[in-house]
């Protein structure tokens, strides 16, 4: 099994950085796992009319063609970033924008519009600022997943298996933190070894 984990955070002692550090851990001892760290690789987020133009063409950028080959290989595909002003940070949407394009993540079928991605997995790990209230859990909680998770990835045809969030990450305490990742990496000890089985 491949499993691909998509980085989006500038800072390198953020929360999200320990998580992924942590999930990368676990999972290797039974994966091959890639680490794509947006940052870290300068990635451009910027769909040019230029690179548009040669998409409708057939020609794809040699760092996006790049991309699309990790997702390709990919079973289980890990997003993790902070909730910035309710969305992706911009790096990670313009990463969507450019790597799953019309052609590879989805197409123009004979029913319409079709999603090119089936067979994989998406979990999604975002990190937020506020508290959660019993309101937030009711209907902000499932429309994030909504819009970030199904009419994204499911749009594409993968599962969104699992959308999990982390609230007050600013404020809360190092054990609290803590407890944040060991629930995370049970949930892909439980994925994985069932996988096997």
């Amino acid at each position: 099994m491949t499993h691909l984990i998509i980085y989006a955070h500038p800072s390198e002692d953020s929360f999200s950085k320990q998580l992924v550090e942590r999930i990368k851990g676990y999972s290797e001892t039974l994966n091959k796992v890639i680490v794509r760290d947006l940052y870290e690789m300068n990635f451009n987020p910027v769909l040019t009319k230029e690179e548009l133009k040669q998409l409708k063409n057939g020609n794809i950028a040699k760092d996006v063609d790049q991309e699309q080959e990790y997702f390709e290989e990919a079973d289980i595909i890990s997003f993790v970033y902070p909730l910035w002003w309710a969305s992706y940070p911009a790096i990670l949407k313009g990463y969507i924008d450019r790597v799953l394009a019309y052609g590879f993540g989805y197409q123009v079928g004979e029913n319409g519009l079709e999603g090119l991605l089936g067979g994989r997995g998406v979990i999604l790990h975002t990190s937020m600022g506020n508290a959660i209230t019993e309101e937030d859990e009711e209907k902000l909680l499932p429309n994030l997943t909504l819009t970030q998770g199904q009419e994204v990835f499911g749009f594409c045809d993968m599962e969104v298996m699992q959308h999990f969030f982390y609230p007050q990450i600013m404020s809360i305490t190092n054990q609290e933190k803590e407890d944040f990742i060991v629930s995370t990496v049970e949930f892909y000890k439980e994925l994985f070894i069932s996988d096997r089985n």
